[in-house]
């Protein structure tokens, strides 16, 4: 079994010696004679389940150690050690240093391996807790997407795209790498999941909706938002997806005095993106579509739609193939509308294929409903 790395930090050479003897073959650790030099552990590529350290040392003490150890490995179990049993020092380190144990000196051999071991423990399960969450948060995200797909392929068409338009434009913007990014793209049109088909191919070429379609529409974002906060860590998500279709001057749903950059950074990107991809599938051009942006530029963040004219320019055409439908892979792009023996819809245009439409694909060939090639785009996996 692996043994836990543990960080013992103390400005004293005879007691980090006592923690050798003592620690040894129970723990994997590393001493350090001070905080700095804890920190630089701290800051390479080891990961330490437990810091142990003392109170007082000089230049900065083990309270300031514990708060920068926060920042810099969140996941590390904080323990305090020190000859000072006063309350004070016990309640600023448990309060400022978000500390799990708090002993005090002498400690015998025992209390302090307990201790150790139940902080190892405790960082188990944070780790354990995290990846189990994000591993689920991401598989719900996926079926929602996939469900999406297949119950309205024609509200999902442009899913492909609007991602390709979002990572360019977030390059542009040097936006920081944040785990709601593709969640936010990939459920942005969620809300749209009650609408007949026909009314989002309406929408999409430009032909007249009736009234009542135009004020259901309108509010797809607030149906996607508030099934996305029933989600636990979601709500971040949820308010840029629920802000979309804000206009950069305050018009627009939700109806409330939110405008400018006081509406979310993500929802006024999506908001250029999602009416760029519109305005180009009814003028069949992008020096058109994105003229369109230009004359009614007040709907729009000035800095955000600069950068999106910036991002066009560099955005990079991914080549085509012709391959067989038994060959698709997860993550491949279908670039023309992939239909049944008897012209039903299986996969339209800029749907990215999942393991789910392989299954899907599968069964049809097996039951000679579709045959036949098809072209795709292969995407390389991003890290």
């Amino acid at each position: 079994m692996k043994l836990a790395n543990v960080l013992m930090v103390d400005d004293e050479l005879n007691i980090l010696n006592s923690y050798r003897r003592t620690l040894r073959n129970e723990f994997n650790f590393d001493l350090a004679l001070s905080a700095q030099e804890a920190l630089e552990h701290l800051s390479s590529n080891k990961k330490y389940a437990v810091i142990v350290t003392d109170m007082q040392m000089p230049e900065m003490n083990g309270l300031e150690l514990l708060q920068k150890t926060m920042e810099v490995a969140p996941d590390t179990i904080r323990i305090m050690l020190t000859g000072n049993s006063d309350q004070e020092t016990a309640v600023n380190a448990v309060n400022q240093g978000d500390v799990f144990r708090f002993i005090t000196k002498p400690c015998d051999k025992e209390t302090l391996i307990a201790t150790i071991q139940a902080g190892v423990t405790q960082h188990n399960l944070l780790v354990a807790e995290r990846v189990l969450l994000n591993r689920t948060l991401k598989g719900v995200i996926n079926v929602l997407s996939e469900v999406l797909a297949l119950v309205n392929p024609d509200a999902m068409e442009n899913g492909t795209k609007m991602m390709e338009h979002m990572k360019s434009l977030a390059k542009v913007l040097k936006v920081p790498n944040s785990w709601i990014f593709e969640p936010m793209v990939q459920l942005s049109q969620l809300g749209c999941v009650i609408f007949p088909q026909e009314t989002i191919k309406n929408m999409d070429s430009g032909v007249a909706i009736s009234e009542e379609e135009k004020q259901l529409f309108a509010q797809h974002p607030c149906l996607a938002s508030d099934l996305l906060r029933r989600i636990p860590r979601m709500e971040k998500v949820a308010e840029n997806i629920l802000y979309q279709e804000k206009c950069f001057n305050g018009e627009g749903i939700p109806m409330d005095d939110i405008k400018g950059t006081q509406i979310p950074l993500g929802a006024r990107m999506l908001k250029v993106v999602i009416d760029f991809i519109r305005f180009e599938k009814q003028e069949q051009s992008t020096e058109k579509a994105y003229s369109l942006l230009e004359q009614q530029r007040q709907y729009y963040d000035p800095k955000i739609l600069a950068a999106f004219k910036e991002s066009l320019n560099i955005a990079v055409e991914v080549p085509t193939v012709i391959i067989e439908l038994s060959k698709l892979k997860e993550n491949m792009i279908i670039n023309t509308n992939l239909l049944t023996t008897r012209n039903q819809l299986v996969a339209r245009k800029g749907q990215k294929v999942t393991e789910t439409l392989l299954h899907i694909i599968k069964h049809c060939l097996e039951n000679k409903a579709i045959k036949g090639n098809v072209e795709v785009q292969i995407i390389e996996n991003e890290e």
